[in-house]
């Protein structure tokens, strides 16, 4: 690097705080956040972050691109803090507000250092991209998340992450650091989502933007035990391979956009998911599963509440649509069609409320307590939005809800079984809209959604059945918005049509039209079998 930007960027990184600060942020990281994306791999990074220290003045532009990585790092865990672990808001007298605008300040400058010394870019850069897309949406920036995203898809176009890892540095690597290659370009195309581009893109109801051509040579094919003396245990990284398939088996039915409705297509899309995806799933991430490695692995239980959540929300994907049906529609259709519309709306009310359910324990494996964590905060707005919408619904039934037979042998929703009632459902729409209320006190994505989910609640529908059911609970309350009380009233009077400005409520048509998402390219039908 030129002498004046070395001089530059030594300026910037004499005004960054102590390492110790540093050290703690780190650590946190890789123990208690690192599970959910894995954008990084943690002893390579744990050895590149010791050599980075021990460099001193920092030369090349690897080196700077590496202490913006850090930076980003730090910036993003801070917004995990306070914890149940670190119940205050400083690190060694410094408040955790400073640290994070300390961060982002500084990494900021030396991002445009590094973006004006080689525009190409590097795996280094798609990481740290990714961890300033995920900080923007901790913090309900939802403009700069997704500036971010595009960013980190530009750069890992040019740099090739989605061709032979072989390529991406020259003179060879050894084994291992190619497989930990492939597995970030795998992490890189799920984060900062939190799910692959097909499952992002049908939560907004359009069509995937990457198409599907990931070259064999990048993708994971080593099996990396965890070091607990069991071969047979899960990888650490199964469960982000297991999200790219689920993207991978939906998005085998091509775009739907715009299509009709078809209840029929719906029930096949169903059928073939229960017997051709969720009997394949390992046993420690089954829907009955095996929990022998629990104690051992600490972070599989919640690794196997995301991807139920994943699972989950894409049955509700696949029925989501008959919320949408005009009634003059659903009388015209033959009485076998309607009876399989009402097995529909339960299945899709089940899916919901296991949705809500898998949040609920995610949440309490990470303490219950205040969050940013936008899976948690996304996730529990989408479900309690569907219920209220099927609760909304005259035709849903509201006593035990012992409907229809389905076709299929395998009963994974637990519809035969399942006492599905109004009052159920609207209970567990009073839990997700609680806990939506308490993390509004850390999250603007959470203080939105309880607010949106309460002006719903809060309209008048059909008090026959939703009132009675919830009549001298603690649910039947009213909303105040200069008390800031969240209550439920009657809900008598709403349309159910209304509800389709609601689905997807993540984002709307015309929020980003200016937003150039370039092509990438990942093959998803090239992924290692990991369903056994």
């Amino acid at each position: 690097m030129p002498q004046d930007v070395v001089d530059s960027v030594q300026r910037d990184i004499e005004r960054m705080f102590d390492r110790h600060i540093f050290d703690f942020l780190v650590q946190y990281f890789v123990a208690e956040i690192n599970w959910i994306d894995q954008l990084i791999h943690p002893p390579s990074f744990l050895a590149q972050y010791q050599e980075w220290w021990a460099k001193g003045t920092l030369l090349s532009v690897v080196d700077v691109e590496f202490a913006v990585l850090l930076l980003r790092i730090c910036s993003y865990a801070s917004q995990f803090l306070p914890s149940p672990s670190h119940t205050i808001d400083t690190i060694r007298g410094m408040l955790l507000a400073d640290i994070r605008n300390t961060c982002d300040d500084i990494g900021d400058n030396l991002a445009a250092v590094c973006t004006s010394l080689d525009t190409r870019g590097s795996l280094l850069r798609v990481q740290h991209l990714c961890f300033a897309g995920l900080s923007s949406r901790c913090e309900g920036r939802t403009n700069a998340f997704w500036e971010a995203l595009n960013g980190a898809i530009r750069v890992a176009q040019r740099v090739g992450i989605h061709r032979d890892a072989v390529t991406l540095i020259p003179g060879g690597m050894h084994e291992l650091e190619k497989e930990m290659r492939r597995e970030r370009a795998i992490a890189v195309q799920l984060g900062p989502t939190d799910k692959p581009n097909s499952l992002l893109s049908r939560q907004l109801d359009r069509i995937p933007f990457l198409p599907c051509s990931m070259g064999t040579e990048n993708l994971p094919r080593m099996h990396l035990a965890p070091d607990i003396g069991d071969v047979h245990a899960p990888e650490a990284f199964t469960e982000r391979v297991l999200q790219v398939h689920l993207a991978g088996f939906w998005r085998s039915f091509g775009p739907s956009r715009g299509a009709e409705y078809d209840l029929t297509v719906a029930e096949e899309r169903y059928e073939r998911f229960c017997s051709e995806f969720l009997t394949t799933l390992p046993s420690a991430f089954a829907l009955q599963p095996d929990q022998k490695w629990d104690e051992r692995l600490p972070a599989l239980p919640m690794q196997r509440q995301l991807l139920w959540m994943a699972i989950f929300d894409s049955v509700c994907w696949n029925f989501r649509q008959v919320l949408l049906l005009e009634p003059s529609y659903v009388l015209s259709l033959p009485p076998y069609k309607q009876v399989l519309l009402l097995s529909q709306k339960m299945a899709l009310a089940m899916a919901a409320l296991h949705v809500l359910q898998a949040v609920s324990a995610l949440h309490a494996m990470l303490g219950a307590s205040h969050t940013r964590y936008t899976g948690i905060i996304f996730h529990t707005f989408e479900a309690a939005v569907i219920l209220v919408g099927l609760c909304l619904d005259p035709d849903f039934p509201g006593d035990a809800g012992d409907g229809p037979p389905r076709a299929i042998t395998t009963d994974p929703l637990g519809i035969r079984t399942a006492s599905l009632t109004q009052e159920r459902c609207m209970q567990a729409v009073q839990d997700g809209l609680n806990r939506l209320r308490m993390l509004a006190d850390v999250s603007n994505m959470a203080e939105a959604g309880a607010r949106t989910l309460a002006r719903l609640l809060g309209r008048p529908t059909r008090a026959s059945a939703v009132s009675h059911a919830l009549e001298g609970s603690n649910c039947v309350q009213s909303w105040s918005s200069d008390s800031d009380e969240v209550c439920w009233s009657s809900l008598e009077h709403l349309d159910p049509n209304q509800l389709g400005g609601m689905l997807p409520a993540a984002v709307s048509e015309d929020w980003y039209p200016n937003l150039d998402l370039f092509p990438i390219g990942f093959d998803l039908s090239s992924l290692p079998n990991v369903l056994v």
